[in-house]
């Protein structure tokens, strides 16, 4: 994982609150794809022409993904067009109220490969939500 560092490869742009489910899955994913992470919080700026794929990440407050999620997506629309474009959100819901709230949140940003990850749902015995895996693993591919 490098922060800030930008190198021909993946790029993690994520948004977290106070809990953070997002920054800490992020991270995790980071470190396993060896990608490069940016938090919105701190940097909103980010070349990303020199990545091949790029991954958002986002909480849901009220049903929504984060503002500077929407903004940040939204400001560079044709950048990511060309890019193999990746989300991933942290929810309250499981079962068919994630599956729904992940594919609203995924036709709203405009991103179709999408996943959601339950913040009270199963984890595996490294503390990793499930899911997390399968996805990185789909992410290398």
């Amino acid at each position: 994982m490098r922060e800030g560092i930008q190198t021909t490869g993946i790029a993690i742009i994520y948004a977290s609150s106070f809990g953070g489910h997002v920054a800490e899955t992020a991270k995790y994913m980071a470190k396993e794809l060896d990608a490069d992470i940016f938090d919105l919080k701190k940097q909103t700026k980010i070349n990303m022409t020199s990545y091949n794929r790029v991954i958002i990440g986002t909480g849901i407050h009220a049903g929504k993904p984060f503002g500077k999620v929407v903004s940040f997506v939204k400001d560079n629309k044709a950048v990511l067009d060309d890019k193999k474009t990746s989300l991933f959100i942290c929810c309250m819901y499981m079962g068919d109220k994630g599956d729904a709230q992940c594919e609203k949140v995924s036709k709203d940003l405009g991103i179709p490969d999408a996943a959601y990850f339950p913040d009270k749902g199963e984890t595996d015995e490294n503390g990793v939500k499930k899911g997390v895996v399968s996805f990185i693993q789909r992410m290398k591919a």
